[in-house]
């Protein structure tokens, strides 16, 4: 598809820009243009010049239609001579297709140049818009600046009541041994945010040592401590090397002296 885009536009505006419905309508007319380019070219492709090498590694220009019309002209003729007849008529063969050539010379720029056109006129009048828009722009940018500027001290107060209620937990289930929550000055922060408690209200194992309570003695109740989990596999590779008795390999007798002992 053809594409000239101003070169005041460094890139394609954005598709959430908002413009006027007469920005809008111009940019469709500038769409439907290229749309009816690219049709009118991908339909009468046959009759597009093109250029390829010859034998000789030499450009030459020619029309695939225009190709055929003569291959066709050749085989009648050749029909005709075979037959005693008379020629076909060139022109009657050839004429149409060098019309339709002509006609597709002159109407690719036509269209190309109605594309430029609206091309045009769209960025003209998005051009003109520019400065309103951004003012419209910017307000709902500082709107959504002071919106986000509410969010942000609510999510900080409300961290602030978690780690708060989370400390006085902890000073509750260590029973008075630690008074913050166990991670509070290490560098990945104290993990407050992983705070999960399951369907019975406990604090969840996870949770626990997601938030640093590893190694801490905790009052009973207070987490969930799950059944042990065997694993079978390194039970039975420590019990194998508890067990193991490794092989002692004598030396052979022969070749050595009587008083040869292993």
């Amino acid at each position: 598809m053809h594409k000239n885009y101003d070169a005041n536009f460094a890139t394609e505006p954005p598709a959430d820009l908002p413009t006027s419905a007469k920005v809008k309508s111009l940019r469709k007319a500038w769409q439907d243009a290229e749309a009816k380019l690219s049709d009118y070219q991908r339909e009468n492709a046959r009759y597009a010049q093109r250029k390829t090498l010859n034998a000789l590694d030499q450009h030459v220009s020619h029309v695939p239609a225009m190709q055929d019309a003569e291959q066709e002209l050749r085989e009648a003729e050749l029909a005709a001579v075979e037959g005693g007849k008379p020629l076909p008529d060139r022109d009657a063969v050839l004429g149409p297709v060098k019309a339709k050539v002509d006609e597709y010379a002159r109407t690719v720029p036509a269209l190309r140049a109605l594309v430029d056109k609206a091309q045009r006129e769209w960025s003209e009048a998005l051009k003109a818009e520019l400065v309103s828009t951004g003012l419209k722009v910017a307000a709902k940018a500082q709107k959504a600046r002071e919106e986000w500027e509410r969010l942000y001290k609510a999510v900080m107060a409300a961290r602030e009541d978690l780690e708060r209620h989370g400390s006085l937990f902890t000073w509750i289930a260590t029973a008075g041994q630690v008074e913050t929550l166990p991670l509070d000055g290490a560098s990945t922060g104290n993990r407050a945010e992983a705070w999960e408690l399951s369907a019975d209200g406990r604090l969840t194992t996870e949770a626990a040592i997601e938030l640093g309570f590893e190694g801490i003695a905790l009052v009973d109740g207070l987490v969930v401590m799950p059944d042990p989990v065997r694993d079978e596999a390194a039970e039975a590779e420590a019990e194998f090397w508890r067990t193991h008795k490794p092989r002692i390999h004598t030396a052979k007798p022969e070749g050595y002296g009587g008083s040869w002992e292993h």
